[in-house]
C-alpha cells in the first residue's frame, strides 16, 4: 500500500513537472570563425554564416534544458592574417561542419515570456556534443566539442523571444582545417599539439508553448 502511495506520487511530480513547464522553439541565425593553425586568431570575428534550430525546455525561471543544431561554414585564410610567419605561408581552407549538442542555460534574473517584469536577462551557457565535419582524405568525421557562452535574451512580442550570442566551441581534435601534420614540412608547419576551435556569434529567435508551471521558491 505505501508503495503504491509513493508511486502515486511520484507520478503526480512527474507530470507536473513535464507537462507545467513551457518549451521554446526557434532558429539560430549568425556567423562563425575558427582558431587554430590557419588564418586569423581572433577569438570572436564571424567570417561565414552558421544557421540552426534551438530547442529550450524551461525547467525554472532561472535555467533552462536546451538542444541545438547547427551547419556551419567554416574557413581560415592566413592571408587575412596579422602573423607575418601565417602571411608568409599562404595557406587557406573550408570545410562544413554539422553540430549537435545539449546542455544548460542559466538565466541571471528570473525569465518568462508569459510573465510580466521575467521577459529579459542576460545568461551563461554550457554545453556538450558533437561535431561532424571534412577530413583531409575528403571522408567525414566525428568529434566532441564543449560549448560555454553568453547571450542575452528578452520578449519581442507574444509568445516570441530573441537572444543575442556568443558561445566558443572547444574540440578535442586538430583537423578541421584538413591539413595532415608533417614533421618534415618547412613550410606546412601544423601544430599537432594545439586543438583547434570555432566560434558561434548571432541571435536566436524562438517560440514560446506550453503551459508554465507556478513557482514559489525566491530562487
Amino acid at each position: 500500500m505505501m508503495k503504491k502511495k509513493l508511486l502515486v506520487i511520484i507520478f503526480i511530480l512527474f507530470t507536473g513537472i513535464t507537462m507545467g513547464q513551457i518549451n521554446e522553439a526557434g532558429v539560430f541565425l549568425g556567423g562563425s570563425n575558427y582558431i587554430g593553425d590557419i588564418g586569423r586568431t581572433n577569438w570572436i570575428y564571424p567570417n561565414s554564416y552558421a544557421v540552426g534550430a534551438v530547442y529550450k525546455w524551461n525547467m525554472h525561471p532561472r535555467y533552462s534544458i536546451r538542444a541545438n543544431y547547427t551547419y556551419s561554414k567554416i574557413i581560415g585564410d592566413d592571408a587575412q592574417s596579422n602573423n607575418s610567419f601565417r602571411k608568409y605561408r599562404d595557406l587557406n581552407f573550408s570545410n562544413s561542419i554539422h553540430e549537435l549538442v545539449v546542455g544548460i542555460e542559466y538565466h541571471f534574473f528570473k525569465y518568462s515570456l508569459s510573465k510580466i517584469g521575467y521577459t529579459n536577462t542576460p545568461y551563461i551557457l554550457l554545453e556538450a556534443g558533437v561535431v561532424n565535419y571534412g577530413t583531409f582524405d575528403s571522408g567525414r568525421t566525428y568529434n566532441f566539442t564543449m560549448p560555454f557562452g553568453v547571450g542575452y535574451k528578452m520578449k519581442l512580442a507574444h509568445n516570441i523571444g530573441i537572444g543575442f550570442e556568443t558561445s566558443f566551441r572547444y574540440t578535442f581534435k586538430d583537423d578541421i582545417d584538413g591539413y595532415p601534420f608533417d614533421e618534415n614540412s618547412e613550410t606546412v608547419q601544423i601544430n599537432p599539439n594545439d586543438n583547434d576551435w570555432y566560434v558561434f556569434t548571432g541571435i536566436t529567435l524562438v517560440f514560446a508553448f506550453g503551459r508554465e508551471g507556478c513557482y514559489t521558491g525566491k530562487f
